[in-house]
């Protein structure tokens, strides 16, 4: 049995809209929205917790996976979580062991509402064929395999994979193709140690298709 952290409330319901308040037009919200999503450290961690074949990164997968050190990743997750994107799920149940994971990064209602308004939903299928043909060490294996906390219905239901059809499938098998494997990493750049002395650069907007 496990517990999940709530996630916040669905904007459309709520006194404050994390991209502005009634008295910003539409179409900037549309900009600011786009523009936070494709910042490049939150648009590597959406990428990897979309591919996640378990929904749920914890902090250590996303070090491994995403080519920023680990207070960059945790810097932009903050971010996340103050746009109401994604939260952190905590797993309360019995059936964890001693050193498994019990924290998990995860997206919220209202996150996967957002990110399917973007699109970003459909290269679902791509994203977790790319994590799951990844090499995994000890370490991330026994995170990936550990026991998690219950998402929403609704953000489970819109990360379940339909059925593959022929075209996406054909997608799939090229861009496995022309990925080198072995890596360890899901996206081209290598990470980046850690320099304290270093701010967290802004990055720039990148499009999705970017990874294809």
């Amino acid at each position: 049995m496990s517990d999940s952290a709530g996630s916040p409330q669905n904007p459309g319901g709520s006194a404050t809209d994390p991209f502005g308040g009634d008295d910003v037009l539409p179409i900037e919200k549309q900009r600011r929205a786009h523009q936070f999503l494709t910042q490049e450290t939150r648009y590597h961690i959406i990428q990897a917790v979309l591919g996640h074949p378990k929904h749920l990164a914890t902090l250590d997968e996303l070090e491994y996976l995403v080519p920023k050190n680990r207070s960059t990743i945790r810097e932009h997750l903050d971010r996340l979580t103050e746009k109401q994107l994604m939260t952190k799920y905590t797993y309360r149940g019995d059936e964890a062991g001693q050193h498994d994971p019990r924290e998990f990064w995860g997206f919220t209602n209202y996150g996967v509402t957002l990110l399917d308004e973007y699109s970003y939903l459909r290269y679902v299928p791509v994203l977790r064929a790319l994590q799951e043909n990844l090499y995994l060490t000890e370490k991330i294996e026994r995170h990936r395999d550990a026991p998690r906390a219950d998402l929403p219905d609704s953000v489970h239901e819109a990360l379940t994979i339909p059925d593959i059809d022929d075209e996406t499938a054909a997608v799939i098998d090229e861009t496995l193709a022309t990925r080198k494997h072995g890596e360890g990493r899901l996206f081209d750049a290598p990470p980046i140690e850690p320099d304290e002395d270093v701010e967290t650069e802004p990055g720039g907007d990148r499009p999705l298709d970017e990874l294809f």
